[in-house]
């Protein structure tokens, strides 16, 4: 069982790179989060900079966890996924069904473990520049010295295998009740079903979201806007279980509006990304969250603005360079990732797809103008339910301090973070397409798994 467990993560070490890149990710930023805990905790005899220190840990934590979950969901998801014939041989072997999904989870344990481990070494590594960056403009942390605490690691591993176990849960189920032959004839669905486990999160975060509104309205315009922040926080992990359905319905509508007959390009890369539903879910959700968290939190200061200066407040400083990379650098940071690798975990199946469409007389042109449009069907999709987000948080909060509803809405950070995300979904999808029109077209075909 070990054996079968470690020699497949050794011969599909493409498609679980990803996955283990994306634990890098949320183990370097839990252990960033870890190393100023620890700073305050060195520095707990002086009351005033250990509340500073340790303010600082619930924002990193806070607004990271948002992109985490649902990046580190996806991803392992979209791991299992593109396995599912890999998994079916493996009960064509004569390996019970209950053993598939125990070495499914193992795998991810593993996986999620060993990426996270890696990402605490490199935030203990890289954590005094980031220290002095994030706090150098602030007198009170003068002569502060960085502390790491190897000893507060392993929470980071734990939480990060623990999420990375959740959100695979269904995947690895799947991955041992699905009978043998279905999986090894393919094709994803096309549309995504609610599951009992999403309906249940959708509805205890939407009552979350309202139970803070309700908060904010009965605290009064000015402590209202002091909770604010946090708004886009809860209705982007709102949304974010319903992100399958959305982005599914949303991109079949969307998309409709190009013409299909006129342009190849544009009808493969339009059913490539409705065909592949994993695929596409885990490439939209991390720009979608990324969009919503950026234009959300910059939508609200703009509120906040606003309402200051009806106040007759005229000195406004806004948003500070170190407190915006300290709320939105690990979110941008995971997202950017999580859009990235995602394209990079299919890039095996993209292979055999290219050479299919070779030997079916597609151009080398059409394809790679396809892979293109399929990273702009991504972004757009992505982007419009992130607007989505923001509209609603902007709103809900202006509905909370008594102002104008769309006062203060601003799109175009979140939309830097759209172009990101496009450009590296685009040299994601379109590096795999040219490799593979270098190869030979049945040696692709007959390629294994």
């Amino acid at each position: 069982m070990i054996r079968l467990v470690f020699s497949d993560l050794r011969d599909h070490a493409t498609t679980w790179v990803g996955a283990f890149l994306v634990a890098v990710a949320c183990g370097l930023i839990g252990g960033w989060a870890a190393s100023f805990q620890a700073t305050a905790n060195f520095y707990a005899g002086d009351e005033l900079l250990f509340k500073g220190l340790q303010q600082t840990v619930p924002v990193v934590v806070s607004f990271s966890s948002v992109a985490a979950v649902a990046v580190l969901a996806s991803a392992a998801n979209l791991t299992v996924s593109a396995q599912r014939q890999s998994y079916a041989l493996w009960q064509l072997a004569n390996v019970r069904p209950r053993l598939v999904s125990a070495a499914v989870l193992i795998q991810m344990a593993v996986v999620a473990v060993l990426g996270a481990a890696c990402g605490t070494v490199l935030a203990a590594a890289t954590f005094g520049p980031i220290f002095a960056v994030l706090t150098g403009s602030q007198e009170v942390f003068f002569g502060v010295a960085p502390q790491v605490d190897a000893s507060l690691m392993p929470v980071v591993w734990l939480v990060v295998a623990g999420v990375f176990l959740l959100g695979g849960l269904r995947g690895a189920r799947s991955a041992g009740k699905t009978p043998p032959l279905v999986a090894l004839r393919d094709p994803e669905p096309k549309r995504a079903g609610m599951t009992w486990m999403r309906v249940i999160l959708f509805a205890g975060l939407a009552a979350c979201t309202c139970w803070f509104v309700s908060f904010m309205i009965e605290s009064g315009p000015d402590e209202a806007m002091n909770w604010s922040l946090f708004m886009p926080l809860f209705v982007v992990a709102t949304l974010a279980p319903l992100a399958p359905a959305l982005f599914s319905a949303l991109l079949e509508a969307w998309t409709r509006l190009v013409p299909q007959k006129r342009w190849n390009a544009w009808y493969l890369a339009r059913h490539t990304a409705r065909h592949g539903l994993a695929a596409s879910t885990s490439v939209e959700t991390p720009i979608m969250v990324g969009f919503g968290l950026v234009a959300g939190i910059f939508s609200v200061l703009g509120l906040f603005t606003g309402y200051l200066q009806s106040q007759g407040i005229a000195d406004i400083n806004g948003l500070s360079l170190e407190a915006a990379l300290l709320m939105l650098g690990g979110p941008v940071l995971l997202c950017a990732v999580g859009a990235a690798v995602s394209v990079v975990m299919t890039s095996r199946s993209r292979t055999r797809d290219v050479a299919l469409l070779i030997a079916s007389g597609a151009q080398p042109k059409t394809l790679m103008a396809a892979a293109a449009c399929e990273a702009f069907i991504h972004a757009v999709t992505a982007t419009l339910v992130g607007m989505a987000c923001v509209v609603s948080s902007s709103a809900l909060v202006a509905v909370a301090a008594g102002l104008p509803i769309f006062d203060g809405l601003v799109f175009g950070e979140g939309l830097a973070v759209s172009l990101v995300g496009f450009a590296l979904v685009f040299a994601a999808t379109f590096v795999p397409t040219c490799t593979a029109l270098k190869r030979e077209t049945a040696t692709a075909l007959a390629m294994g798994q």
